[in-house]
């Protein structure tokens, strides 16, 4: 399987993937394939702020918006997105656990050294978004975006073989680091793109991932953008995982209420109170 997938040519596949899933059909063509998706992922339509027949392609259902007020905001600092915890826990000697096993390097995954080494002995999360998922990202802290960095990159899968396979999985695939000043220190919140589309977009930003140029694109914003603890950072066009950093005395981890292998949803509170 991993020689095979080393020669696919991952990333002009996913943008072909992405043109697909977009293009808008007749509308009766349309319903169907939605429901199709909707059914094949055991999606909850209901959720949805719109009914299933309203929307035009499989990429604008993918990108739906939740109903109103389905999703409170407990505190100020919140899972980001719905999704599953993979894993959380410490930073030791500038790495981050991918899989029991198998770990990678802080400073290649954020792509800025002296911005990993803040992250030395803090805590990291590790959230997975699969194709049922609500697939906006929010963020997790209140606080104020100080600047970015998007780093393309490879658009493997991140599913659970991929963990197990692919080396340094995260630092390979295709990233966009948003780093937020907030009352927990300097959070960076890593969205990480993956195989079929692999498009991610910024709310506070104009650039957009996945396309032929491959320069990595750093912003710095002066003065920093305000953002509140569940406010829309950004958007997944197909699934992927999200990772969190938090700087050393900022998270007891013994507070921690979300549970390893177990559903979150967007909005609920990281730590007890």
């Amino acid at each position: 399987m991993y020689r095979f997938l080393r020669y696919v040519p991952k990333n002009h596949l996913s943008r072909a993937v992405g043109r697909l899933v977009h293009a808008r059909w007749p509308r009766p063509i349309a319903r169907r394939l939605v429901r199709w998706f909707a059914s094949s992922y055991e999606i909850d339509v209901d959720a949805a702020n719109q009914p299933i027949e309203e929307y035009p392609s499989i990429g604008h259902f993918f990108t739906r918006d939740l109903r109103e007020g389905l999703r409170p905001i407990e505190s100020d600092l919140v899972s980001p997105v719905d999704g599953t915890l993979r894993s959380f826990g410490i930073i030791r000697d500038g790495r981050l656990e991918q899989i029991k096993g198998k770990d990678y390097t802080v400073a290649r995954f954020l792509g800025d050294a002296e911005e990993a080494r803040r992250y030395e002995n803090g805590v990291f999360f590790n959230l997975y978004l699969s194709p049922q998922d609500y697939h906006h990202v929010h963020s997790a802290v209140t606080g104020a975006i100080a600047h970015s960095l998007h780093i393309p990159g490879k658009l493997w899968p991140v599913n659970d073989w991929s963990m197990a396979n692919v080396d340094e999985l995260f630092s390979i695939n295709e990233r966009v680091v948003t780093w937020i000043d907030s009352a927990h220190g300097r959070v960076a919140e890593v969205m990480i793109g993956a195989t079929n589309v692999g498009k991610i977009s910024v709310t506070y930003d104009s650039f957009i991932s996945n396309t032929p140029r491959t320069e990595r694109k750093t912003r710095t914003y002066d003065p920093p953008i305000p953002i509140a603890a569940g406010a829309r950072l950004g958007t997944f066009h197909m699934g992927s995982s999200v990772v969190l950093l938090f700087e050393p005395g900022r998270i007891d981890v013994a507070r921690v209420r979300l549970e390893p292998g177990k559903k979150v949803r967007y909005g609920s509170a990281i730590l007890h109170s």
